[in-house]
C-alpha cells in the first residue's frame, strides 16, 4: 500500500491554494452567511465553466512550450463562424454538430499557431500575441461581427439545465448549464491522455527538457504541433459554451481573459518555464480568482478593489511558484555536493 506522504503535499501549490480557498469561503460565510447557500455555490460553479476550459488550453501550452494568448481570440471568431455556418445552411439539429463545425475552424487557427512555432521555431508568445490580433482584425474588421441571437438549436441547448435551485431566504436562484457537462468530460479526457498515454508523457517531457525528450524517442515537433491544435477546438468548445450561457453571441466580451487564466494556472502550480503542473491544480486556481470575482461583493467591497484583491493574489502565487522552482534547483546543487564530498 502507498504510503500518505503529508510533507510532499504540504510542499505542492495546491495545498496552499486550497487553504486560501477554505480559508476565503470561512471568512465570506462569517461575514456575509451567504457564501454556502444553495444559490451561490452553484453561481460559483456556472462561473468557472468557460475559464476553466480556458485554462486546460493554457495549461497545455504551458507544460509544453510556452505560453498561448491567442485561445480567446480564437473562441471568438471559431464560434462565430460556427454560427454563421448553422444559419446559412438552416441547420435545426442536434447542438453537438454546431460544437464540431466551431472545433474545425478552432483547430485550423490554433495549426497556424502551431506551424509557426514549430516550423521557424519562434516564441509562443509572439506567436499568439500575432494571431490573437489577426483573428481580431478578421472578426471586427473583415466579417464585422456584432451581437446577434443564437440559432435555434443552440437555444434549445441552451435553455435546458441539469439543475435550478432557489434560496428560501432571499428568493434568488440559479441554474446550472449542461455546459457543465462539457468540463467534466473535456477534464476527464486530459487526464486520461497526460496520465495514461505516452502522448501526455511526452507533453510534460518535452517541456522540462527538449533535448532529452527527443532522445528518449518522442516527436517534439509533431507534439507540439498537436497541442496547439488541441489547444485551438479546446478554445472553441469554450467560446461556444458561452455563447450559449450568454443566450447571445457577443464578439467583444471574449478579448482579455488570457491573463487572469494564465494567473490561475500558474497560482495552481504550473511552472512557468514547463514540464510541471496538474489538472486539479488548474480547477483549483481558477475557482479561487472565480470566487474572488463573484464573492467579494458579498463582503460589500467594491468591484474595482476586487481588481487589486486578484493582483495581490497573481503575485504570491507567482512567488511561491517561483519559490518552489529556485527551492528545487537549490536541493539539487545540494545533492550533487553531498555526492562529490
Amino acid at each position: 500500500m502507498k504510503k500518505f506522504n503529508f510533507k510532499k503535499i504540504r510542499t505542492s501549490s495546491e495545498f496552499y491554494v486550497f487553504l486560501i480557498i477554505i480559508l476565503l469561503s470561512v471568512v465570506i460565510q462569517l461575514r456575509s452567511g451567504l457564501f454556502f447557500t444553495n444559490n451561490n455555490i452553484v453561481d460559483i460553479a456556472r462561473s468557472m465553466i468557460v475559464p476553466s476550459i480556458y485554462a486546460l488550453c493554457a495549461f497545455l501550452a504551458f507544460i509544453s512550450t510556452g505560453p498561448d494568448v491567442s485561445f480567446p481570440l480564437i473562441a471568438a471568431l471559431s464560434s462565430y463562424l460556427a454560427i454563421m455556418v448553422t444559419y446559412k445552411t438552416g441547420y435545426d439539429g442536434p447542438w453537438i454538430f454546431v460544437f464540431l463545425v466551431g472545433m474545425l475552424f478552432g483547430g485550423i487557427m490554433g495549426a497556424l499557431n502551431g506551424f509557426i512555432i514549430v516550423k521557424y521555431k519562434f516564441p509562443s508568445l509572439i506567436v499568439t500575441l500575432g494571431t490573437s490580433s489577426i483573428f481580431s482584425g478578421i472578426l471586427l474588421g473583415a466579417f464585422e461581427a456584432e451581437r446577434m441571437e443564437l440559432p435555434q438549436t443552440l437555444q434549445r441547448f441552451g435553455k435546458v439545465s441539469l439543475l435550478t435551485v432557489k434560496n428560501a431566504k432571499t428568493g434568488l436562484g440559479s441554474t446550472l448549464p449542461q455546459t457543465f457537462l462539457i468540463l467534466v468530460v473535456l477534464y476527464l479526457i486530459a487526464y486520461l491522455v497526460l496520465n495514461f498515454t505516452m502522448v501526455g508523457r511526452g507533453v510534460f517531457a518535452i517541456g522540462g527538457d527538449e533535448v532529452s525528450a527527443e532522445r528518449a524517442g518522442f516527436d517534439v515537433r509533431k507534439i507540439r504541433f498537436g497541442i496547439f491544435v488541441i489547444n485551438g477546438m479546446l478554445a472553441a468548445v469554450a467560446g461556444l459554451c458561452y455563447a450559449v450561457m450568454s443566450m447571445r453571441y457577443l464578439p467583444t466580451e471574449y478579448a482579455g481573459a488570457e491573463m487572469t487564466v494564465i494567473a490561475a494556472i500558474i497560482l495552481g502550480g504550473t511552472r512557468m518555464n514547463g514540464g510541471v503542473g496538474t489538472l486539479k491544480g488548474c480547477i483549483l486556481g481558477t475557482l479561487l480568482l472565480t470566487m474572488v470575482s463573484n464573492s467579494l461583493i458579498l463582503l460589500g467591497i467594491s468591484v474595482y478593489w476586487q481588481k487589486v484583491f486578484i493582483g495581490g493574489i497573481i503575485i504570491a502565487g507567482t512567488a511561491i511558484s517561483v519559490m518552489q522552482s529556485h527551492g528545487g534547483k537549490m536541493g539539487k546543487v545540494k545533492s550533487v555536493k553531498k555526492e562529490a564530498a
